[in-house]
Order: structure tokens, then sequence, then C-alpha cells
């Protein structure tokens, strides 16, 4: 859940409609996403579009999906309108906004909330519209777009996040919580974090191809519409990268549902590697601990955005070491089965 921004709605409502030439008449506030504000609006003649505010989505990346979605003729790729001077984005205050179609349905996500899932044949569907990306690399790619590393992002933010409690003194319940449970739990995460550099280390060894990858083809980001057709929504993750960055999201007991369809989609040969599936599945719990350490100790400034922030990181705070180690061995068995893993076993 996202808090509103209290830049004005009305003025923004006014820019957008000058800069695509549309004659946008409503705006409505979307609680969802993370590092980004979205807005459902609608025009006079009951178009609707969503906006996106963001101040993590350079052009190149906005460039990469729209390519996707035009050039290599993927319907299901939600791309960015241009607006009348031919850009992807236009500038408010601190942030880019893109315009995009707004996809009338039920994510991935919506459904977990009321205890349902894609079926087998949606989840087919999504490890083929996965495959279909990746194949795409040599006509999409180019030089601007940014190239995955085995390196935590933001590694400076997770370190001041560890130090805090030495550092900082609370100003709410919630940042107390938070430095209590960061002096009690330290030393796990520093291990946990010893584990992702050392899994880091043999998958940049591996010097696996890249591909075009959406880089985060997580629930929320998973549309089905009224007429149960696929999207795959917000492209501020597309980089460079191994297609386990992308896979990973779908590790777990209906794993090989999506594994089928995407090896059967891909036309070349695919190898996979346990370890890189390692590497992102560690990520993951590092790159929440440092994304909601900072958000509550330095950035939020309203409760409630503090109190659904506290809740999410419940779930990494501890690490649970164990449990990751026990996905990284399900997947190498899975891998195992379909004889996808080099010869060494990585």
């Amino acid at each position: 859940m996202k808090v509103d921004n209290a830049f004005d709605k009305a003025e923004l409502l006014e820019h957008l409609s000058t800069a695509y030439g549309l004659p946008l008449q409503t705006i409505t506030f979307f609680p969802e996403g993370e590092d980004s504000y979205g807005y459902i609006i609608a025009s006079e003649t009951g178009e609707q579009y969503f906006a996106k505010a963001s101040t993590s989505a350079p052009n190149s990346r906005l460039l990469a999906a729209s390519r996707l979605r035009n050039q290599g003729n993927i319907s299901g790729v939600v791309a960015p309108f241009k607006t009348e001077e031919g850009t992807l984005s236009v500038p408010w205050q601190n942030f880019q906004v893109s315009l995009f179609p707004f996809i009338e349905g039920k994510s991935r996500w919506d459904l977990w909330k009321v205890g349902k899932d894609f079926t087998d044949t949606e989840l087919s569907r999504t490890g083929a519209l996965l495959a279909t990306i990746h194949e795409c690399t040599d006509v999409i790619a180019y030089d601007n777009l940014a190239a995955a590393t085995y390196n935590l992002p933001g590694r400076h933010e997770l370190h001041t996040v560890l130090e805090a409690p030495e550092q900082i003194s609370p100003r709410n319940r919630y940042q107390k919580q938070l430095l209590e449970v960061i002096a009690q739990h330290r030393s796990e995460v520093r291990q946990t974090l010893e584990r992702y550099d050392s899994l880091g280390r043999s998958s940049a060894a591996l010097q696996t191809p890249f591909v075009i990858t959406h880089g985060d083809p997580t629930p929320g980001n998973l549309i089905l519409d009224t007429e149960n057709r696929l999207h795959i929504i917000d492209w501020d993750g597309v980089c460079l990268g191994p297609p386990e960055k992308d896979l990973v999201s779908f590790t777990g007991e209906r794993f090989e549902v999506v594994l089928d369809s995407y090896l059967t989609e891909r036309q070349d040969s695919v190898t996979l590697h346990a370890d890189i599936f390692g590497f992102y599945i560690y990520e993951w719990t590092i790159n929440e601990i440092r994304d909601y350490g900072t958000k509550i100790l330095f950035k939020n400034k309203d409760a409630q955005q503090n109190e659904y922030d506290w809740e999410s990181l419940q779930d990494y705070l501890p690490p649970d070491q164990e449990l990751m180690e026990d996905g990284i061995a399900a997947v190498r068995n899975t891998l195992g089965r379909y004889n996808l893993l080099p010869k060494n076993g990585g």
C-alpha cells in the first residue's frame, strides 16, 4: 500500500492533458506500488489511463518497454504512450510521469489477497510470455539499457540501516521497534549478506548469456484483464540479465508449470543455474530489509506508511536463511530433473 503524495493533482491533470493532447477529466490515487505513485485517469470521452509518477525509471527503461510492445509485437507488454512531442514521460516536480493504458482486471496479487491464484493454464501463459520477452533480446537490446550485476544495489543503504542503532535516536514507535530488532538480529543479516555475496561471486564466474528481463514479474505486475488476456506491467526494473532474474519469481511448488511453458517457447538452448536462482532468492530478502529499513528510519513522514512498511518487513527480519537454502535445493532438484544444469551442477 502506498500513501498519496501531497502534490496538486488538478495541476498534474492539466499538465498531462497538455503534454498528451488528451481531454483528461478526473484523477484518482491508486494505492499500490512501492517507490512510485499511481493514478487512474479518465478522459471526458470515458477512456481510462494509468499515470505513474516515478523517480526511479529512466527513459531507457520506458523505451525498452515501448520497443518490446511495438517492434517486438508483444501484446502482453504494457508500454507507455508517447507525448505530443514524442517523449515517453513528462517532468513534474521531482518526478517523471508516464501515461499507460489502464488494464481493467485483476492482478495475481489481487487473487492472492482473497485466497485464489492463477490457474495452471494462466501460469503457463506467464512462462511463455517471459520466454517471448527473453527471445527479443537481439531486437530490443541497445547500449543505454542497464545490465544486471551480481552485486547488491544500494549496499551503503543496508550498512546505514545496520549501523542505525548506534547512530540515531528514534522519533516514533516504528523506528524504536526497528532499531531494537536490528540490534538483536544484525549478525544474522550480515551472515545472510556473506552468503549472498558468495552466490554472487559464483554466479558471475558462470558468465552466462544475458537476455532482456522484466526484472520484477511479481504477482502485482501480472494482470488478467476482463477478457482473461495476460498483461505484464511496471517496467522500472527492465535490464539485461540472466533469465533466472525473472524466473525466480515463480520458484515454489508450481515452478514446473511455468518452467514447462518457458522451455517450450524458447527456441534456443537454455541452461539454468541453481546458484543464480539462489543469488536472487537472497537478494530479495536483503533488498526488503534495506528498502523498508531505509524508509522507516529516514524517509517516511506518514504514520500509516510506517505501519505498512513495518508489517511488510516482518517476513524478512530476521532473515530465514534455512528457508532460502531449502528453496535453492528445491530449484536445483527441479533443474536436475529437466537436465538443465551444467555438468558441474552449478
